[in-house]
């Protein structure tokens, strides 16, 4: 009868254990989605205002062109092709403010954005050389009118407009490029520590009672996650104090032969999803 009672306890037990851990993956698992979800979300956000800027820039070319022909045709400028003109460039005027505007948000939102974001940085920057060279074509086009002695009062505004706008943006461009560089940095920044049980606790460094914002990262060695694939243990045993996915990552022997484990970090992303620090107990 102990024996049965007995066996029955230790069932209930395990049952118990296999829910916790059930449980423990089921919330790793949909954090992960979470993240994965919302990233996907911005990239999609990027990407609409990418598209209607690029629409903008194509609409200013557009309507460049239809002023260049104008005054280019055979037949004299008319008053009425003067008020075409005019009204062309206050169109030119709206899209270049517009775009400007949308720029600006993308530059501030990319600041703040996570790695994966970083391609978009570069599309940025091929947008606002688009608006640069259409900057130069109306200073082109208001010589081109000029010589054919077409005065219209609100051209040299445009073109001092346009150019302070170029300027405000290389200005903007130069300050967000020094932020974006240093949270890019800070993005990417990680820190480790191996050591022994005695080793780490010597340096307060406790299982179970971690918390990222009151370690001494002075004791850690700082890496890049991006560049950071694994290190050799020099241990047969080892085990992670701070948690991370247990797919991210891996400990393996060194070979056949050497039975010294290797730490290898499978997926960063996923690995550096919960914590930036990274603390190794070897034996």
């Amino acid at each position: 009868m102990k024996k049965i009672v007995l066996g029955a306890m230790v069932a209930l037990f395990a049952t118990s254990c296999n829910q916790e851990e059930i449980a423990r993956l089921t919330y790793q698992r949909d954090s992960i989605q979470q993240v994965k979800d919302q990233t996907e979300a911005e990239m999609n956000g990027y990407l609409a205002t990418i598209m209607n800027v690029q629409a903008n820039i194509k609409s200013i070319k557009e309507t460049e062109m239809g002023i260049i022909q104008s005054v280019e045709g055979p037949e004299n400028v008319t008053s009425d092709s003067k008020e075409k003109i005019q009204n062309d460039l206050n169109s030119i005027q709206d899209y270049i403010a517009n775009s400007k505007k949308q720029i600006d948000q993308l530059e501030a939102d990319l600041a703040s954005a996570k790695q994966s974001a970083a391609s978009f940085k570069g599309i940025v920057a091929g947008l606002k050389r688009d608006l640069k060279e259409r900057t130069e074509e109306i200073a082109k086009l208001k010589t081109q009118l000029e010589e054919k002695d077409i005065k219209i009062a609100e051209l040299d505004k445009a073109v001092e407009r346009l150019n302070r706008m170029q300027d405000s943006l290389s200005t903007v461009s130069t300050q967000q490029a020094a932020v974006m560089k240093a949270q890019d940095e800070e993005l990417n920044t990680a820190w480790y520590i191996i050591g022994t049980k005695k080793e780490l606790k010597a340096k307060g460094l406790k299982e179970g009672d971690l918390k990222t914002a009151r370690i001494n990262k002075s004791i850690f060695t700082k890496i890049d996650i991006r560049e950071f694939t694994g290190l050799e243990l020099g241990s047969k045993k080892a085990k992670l104090y701070t948690s991370h996915p247990e797919t991210s990552y891996s400990l393996t022997k060194k070979s056949a032969t050497e039975k010294e484990l290797v730490f290898k970090v499978k997926d960063y992303n996923s690995f550096w999803a919960n914590t930036k620090v990274l603390i190794i107990q070897i034996d």
